[in-house]
């Protein structure tokens, strides 16, 4: 069962996103702040970080700079309303969770995401 880092700063779509992700069959860590991903144990194995759209740019890089010091090659899946912001992550410009997906099936099975999923 892979497992899934689910950051939101919103609880509505945390949980949601956190639901749709458990029905596909995912184990799921939701966390809302970037102080949060600190106190996560480094031993925590996750499979993908996706980092939710409502973060600004500049918070979206905080996280994924401690995503990528906690837990080294981790991928990040960046979900964004119109260009990314963090370097070098997969990213989705859709809120769509079919969408969300596809694009987490996709990431996980090594291909890469730019912009629309499959």
């Amino acid at each position: 069962m892979p497992r899934i880092l689910c950051i939101s700063p919103s609880d509505i779509l945390l949980s949601t996103r956190q639901l749709l992700l458990e029905s596909d069959g995912h184990a799921v860590e939701s966390i809302q702040r970037l102080p949060q991903i600190h106190s996560l144990h480094e031993q925590q194995k996750f499979d993908l970080a996706v980092v939710g759209h409502d973060f600004a740019g500049d918070e979206k890089r905080r996280i994924a700079h401690a995503i990528n010091t906690r837990f080294r090659g981790l991928p990040i899946l960046e979900m964004c309303h119109h260009s990314p912001e963090i370097p070098g992550a997969d990213f989705i410009l859709s809120n769509s969770p079919g969408d969300l997906l596809v694009a987490i099936r996709d990431v996980l099975a090594g291909r890469r995401v730019r912009g629309f999923p499959g």
